[in-house]
């Protein structure tokens, strides 16, 4: 998650136009482990450029030496916390809808959501292109779980009553067209989620963020608020909700590594992260986070939007309106 630009030394990289609006005018943001951040001049999109072509992102999310490996990643990722966030989700879309039916996990990996979905009575299947998660899937008997691109596949027209697509956007090299066949593949009147990391945060605007588990060549879409929200409507999608979430990641304003368990489970790929302490989360700072929470969701995830997570939710609505050029 967090490889330097060294690593990919003999890949291929290309040149592309904004993937969101395809303006070809952009000025340089920032440079993480080497490669570099534009913003696109048109629309305000950060993004990857270059970066590296078709092929080799496949080969990132396809080829896994070990799958065993990977799988493990997730077993670790699935923390009851984790988890809990899931059935928050769900009831959260259950609510909005009324009833449940049937929902589609996009980028689902390991399948813990599709698995949580299934268990609160959803017709719950997932999509992802790495073999591996058909074999994650296979492990738990987990049903339903579709391995190919999402093009490729052909679900039919209007199949989905619900679409939730998170942490995925940001990998995208062609988001506005994989949002077309999201819209193809959902009721008129069905729901699509969406969360990516966001972009717009206070340790990125003060130049302290450590870019960790949010960095190239996987991540190469960088959304703000505004950005996230233009791609929706861009798609014909109506949004009815859009706010931040997951934390402020104060940890990296005093130049420590976020502390959460999703990140401890990626630095336990290496020996190097293997011991890195988590002392600093102290029962008392726990504590003031507890009493604060409520002041800190209004005035920091609703108001200003700078939570670490972007979250929208949109149904398809009205005529796609071109990003501006």
């Amino acid at each position: 998650m967090t490889a330097s630009i060294d690593t990919y030394r003999n890949s291929k990289f290309v040149t592309v136009a904004c993937p969101l609006c395809g303006g070809q005018e952009h000025r340089h943001e920032r440079t993480i482990r080497g490669f570099s951040l534009v913003r696109c001049r048109d629309c305000d999109l950060v993004f990857v450029n270059p970066q590296l072509d078709a092929a080799e992102v496949a080969r990132i999310y396809e080829d896994k030496k070990d799958p065993n490996e990977v799988i493990e990643i997730y077993t670790r990722l699935a923390t009851p916390g984790v988890i809990g966030e899931y059935d928050r989700k769900l009831e959260q879309i259950e609510t909005l809808r009324g009833s449940k039916g049937r929902i589609l996990d996009f980028a689902c990996a390991a399948a813990y959501f599709v698995e949580r979905a299934a268990a609160r009575g959803w017709d719950a299947h997932g999509v992802d292109i790495g073999s591996w998660v058909g074999l994650a899937a296979e492990r738990r008997g987990i049903r339903n779980v579709h391995i190919g691109q999402l093009s490729e596949l052909s679900f039919p027209e209007s199949y989905f009553d619900v679409i939730y697509a998170a942490q995925v956007f940001e990998h995208l090299q062609a988001p506005v067209a994989i949002l077309a066949e999201l819209r193809r593949i959902l009721r008129p009147d069905g729901l699509l989620y969406v969360d990516v990391p966001n972009y717009r945060t206070i340790p990125i605007m003060l130049g302290r963020d450590d870019f960790f588990l949010n960095s190239p060549p996987q991540h190469i879409n960088f959304f703000t608020p505004r950005t996230l929200e233009l791609l929706l409507k861009s798609g014909g999608f109506h949004i009815e909700f859009l706010s931040t979430e997951g934390g402020l990641k104060w940890e990296n304003l005093i130049g420590r590594p976020i502390a959460s368990d999703i990140a401890d489970a990626y630095r336990a790929r290496t020996a190097d992260n293997r011991s890195v302490p988590r002392t600093y989360r102290w029962s008392a700072a726990a504590s003031l986070k507890s009493v604060l929470r409520p002041l800190v969701a209004g005035l920091f995830y609703r108001s200003a939007k700078v939570g670490i997570n972007l979250v929208a939710i949109s149904r398809p609505g009205g005529s796609s309106v071109p990003a501006p050029m």
